[in-house]
């Protein structure tokens, strides 16, 4: 009874996660590039072990080779110098260390193939984490972009197609009223330039209507006399009763 209620449970808590990630598709990729990044450095951590023994065994078969070296040296100085027990034991000595070399040799041989690839899986799982990191960034644009384009669909069909007619004739009629009244105002200041033309054209008409009236009464009136003929006459005359007088 209790492990079907606890399966009832698992199967509702699940459909909540499932239900959670479907609305929340970034917390997912942040929460599959934080595992990647924790098993990333788990396995850093067991490849760092593996190398730190490949490096012991190294050292461990260095010594064991120059042990071995200096062993077998002085054995052939013990047998030099007849020391057939001493150079017994040497030799004695000599083969546990190539035994020893032998089994270093080949767990150093193992090490390091797991090293190798150990780094191997480093170097790839790293680059794994490195593209999911730019799928999430082209995912989530792809996903906000893909929500836009659904809000603006949603938008437009909320709107009814008779306020989309009424609301073009109503900004075409305005347009049609701007563009009319614009060509009212060209019209009125053409008319106002056009007057004023007309005056100043008639203006000049007239002024040399008055200049060739001036020009024809010059023309046809006869030549006046002097003035020096007149005032010689008055004189004269003036003269003449002045005689008479005396």
């Amino acid at each position: 009874m209790l492990s079907r209620l606890f399966k009832l449970i698992g199967g509702k808590f699940s459909r909540w996660i499932k239900a959670r990630e479907a609305r929340d598709p970034e917390a997912v990729y942040e929460s599959a590039i934080s595992d990647r990044v924790r098993r990333y450095h788990q396995l850093k951590t067991a490849a760092a072990g593996v190398i730190y023994m490949r490096n012991k065994l190294e050292r461990e078969l260095r010594e064991k080779l120059a042990e071995m070296k200096e062993v077998d040296e002085e054995a052939g100085q013990a047998a030099d110098m007849n020391e057939d027990q001493c150079a017994l034991i040497l030799i004695q000595r000599k083969h546990v260390l190539d035994g020893d070399c032998t089994r270093l040799r080949e767990e150093l041989g193992e090490l390091t193939s797991e090293a190798e690839d150990a780094k191997k899986n480093l170097i790839a799982f790293k680059g794994e984490i490195e593209k999911l990191k730019v799928e999430k960034v082209r995912m989530i644009a792809r996903l906000k972009n893909a929500q836009a384009r659904v809000r603006i669909q949603r938008a437009l069909e909320e709107i009814s197609y008779d306020d989309d007619v009424r609301a073009l004739e109503e900004v075409r009629e305005s347009i049609q009223r701007m563009l009319a009244q614009a060509g009212v105002n060209h019209e009125i200041a053409s008319s106002e330039l056009g007057d004023k033309l007309e005056a100043i054209r008639q203006r000049n008409a007239e002024a040399k209507a008055e200049a060739e009236l001036a020009d024809l009464k010059h023309k046809r009136r006869p030549p006046l006399a002097p003035m020096d003929i007149f005032t010689a006459a008055a004189n004269a005359a003036a003269n003449g009763d002045v005689k008479h007088a005396s």
